[in-house]
């Protein structure tokens, strides 16, 4: 599953927290009304609830943030941990996903934060989505930038030279170097573009394109936080997080022993990750999300019961987009060897691809399952034949 939402940030600054003091979750903000509203833990499994506030408090650059006031929930994901087979699962949530928000009607799900803070948003994904949630973790943007910068920075590959205007991202082509600044425009960015044969062109400049920048961005920073000397600092690093965290005040006086034994597997074993299925409409003259049925369903039943998310092999079309003869069949062995159905293969509409291009209909997360496990590929929404779930068009960059 997808591996690129796998260590999820702020869980494994709690890990690391933990493993080398209680000290250091002390240094984050405790939320004790927080408390109240979460459930309390029976059997082997936690949940956690993880928020990225989008609260600019502390940002230095707030000509490309903007000066909105408040917070909202910008990212939302659901991480479940089972202490008895160290098994891990991350759900993401869809910011824009329409649901009823108590006392206030229907809205958007991260609209819950705005109107009632942390205790709200917990009561709200609960009653919305069926899940018992035992602990609270937020991160605002300053968190975010400081981990950046406490690594000495992340590194990203950019096929053609990138920017967007409005979150003041402006990179080079190739492999770059990204401070916190950098990283959170790109993170942010909703109107991304691509400068190809002299034009800047929109490339998955919408919501979901931004939740796969933001995934690449996490694999970046799991890629830094395992390297030797990340490990050697986990103190300093987790203490440079922990400043800009807030937990629920449960967690900060856990058990250390007990929440280590919890914990012990997020940096060894595999660990599942999906994003809720949605479709897109307009309602009120406001573009949302809502769940797809029953895909919806199924995958918070499995979250749920800790079981996978979804045992069908995804049925996938390979074209050939490269020119290169013999490419898609090559792909094609690569893909069913790891578990994928190919059930058809052809030429692209031309052979000009630099980038292998993974096409889904929707923002179901099967695009980034299928290049976490190629390691290489950009995904796109667009039209796809309902006989399939992605169209894998082979690029330049297909070794």
């Amino acid at each position: 599953m997808s591996l690129l939402v796998v260590a999820n940030i702020v869980v494994l600054t709690v890990f690391w927290a933990i493993n080398t003091g209680q000290g250091v979750l002390a240094t984050a903000n405790t939320d004790s009304q927080v408390s109240n509203v979460l459930d309390e833990a029976t059997g082997d499994d936690l949940t956690f609830l993880v928020i990225g506030s989008d609260s600019r408090a502390g940002l230095d650059d707030l000509t490309h943030f903007g000066t909105v006031g408040g917070a909202r929930g910008d990212v939302i994901m659901l991480v479940r941990f089972d202490s008895s087979t160290s098994a891990v699962q991350i759900l993401s949530i869809p910011r824009d996903l329409y649901v009823d928000i108590a006392g206030h009607g229907q809205n958007r799900i991260n609209a819950a934060y705005a109107f009632g803070g942390p205790s709200l948003m917990v009561e709200t994904i609960r009653d919305s989505l069926g899940v018992e949630i035992n602990h609270y973790v937020e991160i605002d943007f300053v968190g975010f930038q400081s981990l950046i910068d406490e690594l000495g920075g992340i590194e990203l590959w950019f096929p053609y030279p990138a920017r967007d205007l409005k979150s003041g991202l402006d990179v080079d082509a190739g492999t770059q170097t990204l401070d916190g600044d950098t990283a959170l425009a790109y993170a942010r960015s909703r109107k991304y573009q691509e400068l190809q044969n002299g034009t800047w062109v929109s490339v998955n400049a919408d919501d979901i394109g931004r939740t796969k920048r933001q995934q690449e961005v996490v694999g970046a920073i799991v890629a830094e936080l395992k390297r030797p000397s990340s490990i050697t600092e986990a103190g300093d690093i987790a203490k440079a997080m922990a400043r800009h965290m807030t937990i629920d005040s449960t967690l900060a006086t856990s058990s250390v022993a007990s929440l280590a034994w919890t914990f012990r597997g997020i940096l060894t074993s595999s660990i599942e990750g999906a994003t809720l299925p949605t479709y897109g409409m307009t309602i009120d003259g406001r573009s949302v999300l809502i769940a797809d049925e029953p895909d919806a369903s199924a995958v918070l039943a499995n979250f749920r019961a800790g079981t996978v998310f979804s045992s069908q092999p995804l049925r996938v079309q390979v074209l050939n987009g490269n020119g290169v003869k013999g490419s898609a069949g090559d792909m094609s062995r690569t893909l069913e060897s790891m578990g994928f159905l190919v059930e058809s293969v052809g030429d692209a509409d031309t052979g000009n691809y630099a980038q292998t291009i993974v096409l889904v209909p929707d923002g179901s997360g099967n695009g980034e399952i299928i290049v976490d496990a190629l390691g290489f590929g950009v995904v796109q929404v667009g039209s796809v034949d309902n006989g399939y779930d992605a169209v894998v068009i082979v690029g330049a960059d297909a070794p």
